[in-house]
């Protein structure tokens, strides 16, 4: 206010600023006027009396400067106020500015620390969300299969015919189905949408009927399914057994290695496909390519049938040293690489005890069908490496569903002969 009076003061000096400029030109023009008359009437006018009117003519314009001169000084002092109140103004609005800034600071500081608690909170909460809705989900899901069950038992009961307008609905057995759970292969297979009545008596002659009656561990059962469907080329069937395979814990090893002794028996040709949908299955199951070496003998000859030559005396006895001399006359080679190549580079390997390789080679040669030859060496083997006749009626057995009865009567005839008929 007081900046404020002043400034009002300073206009109104201005004002009789202007006022006096006026008076004084009006002054100004009538001295004129009468300097002129005085001129004019020179003779008329006395000396005295014309320098009495200059002089007070000066008198009034150094009047008029001491006064204007005042009003300068007096403008000066206040727009020094008003600099000075400016500065002072300035000065507060920096310590205004930089106090809000504070509070600016210190609210956005309190807001994202109570964001973070109220983050926190709701991650808390849907994590005790999720935990209820999983365990409802694994609620109703184990009804639903108590359901399915009952509804299964109730069937086989009391059979009847599907409505025609309901689509069917595979009726497992409670065993298939504890079965395909353990598997955990769910219900994938687009055949149980298009072919729901085969899908039912498959699963319930594979995975109820031949279980029951066979008794092996899940380990063997799918090594033997495994290398069944090489020797038959299911490289469909394959692909679908494996991950179940690896779910009941066969190891990505022993199944890259029956892939890989199969080379021996089937040819690369044959075995192409189920070594690339072996690596498939393995990467899709988090299994880092390529595993761990396995090879026991050097990439060198005299390795390759030391190791061969002991890995054959381990299958078929002491009569086995030298077979890389005994060879035809016209194509000893075969016998040579039989010691160096299917034996040493295939056989002397890790992954796969002797008795699980002369296994799978059984299986193979079993599946492949007209090789019955071949097929009573390596029963004679299995024999000899511990797989007696009781595991390999077992494993025939096992193998029927895979391919079928006239290639499983055929092996269980092998059986017969190299083992002798039952008492």
């Amino acid at each position: 206010m007081e900046n404020e009076n002043k400034y009002e003061e300073v206009v109104t000096d201005m004002e009789d600023v202007e006022d006096v400029k006026v008076v004084e030109e009006a002054d100004v023009d009538a001295n004129a006027d009468t300097a002129e008359g005085q001129r004019s009437n020179a003779d008329d006018q006395p000396s005295d009396a014309t320098q009495s009117s200059e002089d007070a003519h000066r008198q009034r314009v150094s009047r008029f400067a001491a006064r204007f001169a005042a009003l300068v000084a007096k403008g000066e002092q206040v727009m020094a106020a008003l600099d000075a109140r400016a500065d002072a103004a300035d000065e507060s609005f920096g310590k205004k500015a930089a106090a809000a800034d504070q509070r600016i600071d210190e609210f956005a500081a309190a807001m994202q620390e109570r964001m973070e608690k109220v983050a926190d909170q709701l991650a808390e909460d849907l994590e005790v969300i999720a935990s209820a809705v999983d365990g409802q989900v694994v609620a109703e899901t184990e009804q639903k299969n108590e359901e399915q069950a009952e509804a299964c038992d109730e069937d086989l009961d009391n059979p009847t015919e599907p409505a025609i307008d309901v689509p069917y609905r595979p009726r497992f057995t409670p065993a298939a189905q504890a079965f395909r759970e353990r598997m955990r292969v769910g219900s994938a297979s687009d055949l149980v949408l298009t072919d729901p009545e085969f899908v039912e008596r498959f699963a319930n002659f594979a995975f109820d009927d031949v279980p029951a009656d066979v008794d092996l561990p899940d380990r063997t059962r799918f090594m033997c399914w495994l290398a069944t469907l090489l020797g038959c080329q299911g490289i469909d069937e394959f692909r679908a057994l494996l991950p179940a395979a690896l779910n009941v814990g066969v190891e990505p090893q022993t199944v890259k290695e029956i892939v890989y002794q199969a080379a021996a028996y089937l040819g690369i040709g044959r075995v192409y496909p189920f070594l690339k949908a072996t690596n498939e299955a393995l990467v899709a199951a988090g299994v880092e390519l390529p595993l761990k070496p396995q090879a026991t003998t050097l990439p060198t000859e005299e390795s390759r049938y030391e190791g061969g030559e002991e890995a054959q005396v381990a299958c078929f006895g002491e009569q086995m040293h030298g077979y890389k001399d005994r060879g035809a006359a016209d194509y000893p080679h075969i016998a040579q690489w039989l010691v160096k190549n299917c034996f040493g580079d295939w056989y002397a390997r890790g992954g796969l005890t002797i008795a699980e390789r002369e296994l799978c080679t059984f299986c193979y040669i079993a599946a492949q069908g007209g090789c019955e030859p071949q097929l009573r060496a390596h029963a004679a083997a299995n024999v000899q490496c511990g797989n007696d006749r009781a595991f390999l009626i077992k494993v025939v057995s096992n193998n029927v569903p895979f391919i079928g009865y006239p290639r499983s009567l055929n092996a269980m005839a092998v059986v017969e002969e190299v083992t002798g008929s039952a008492e």
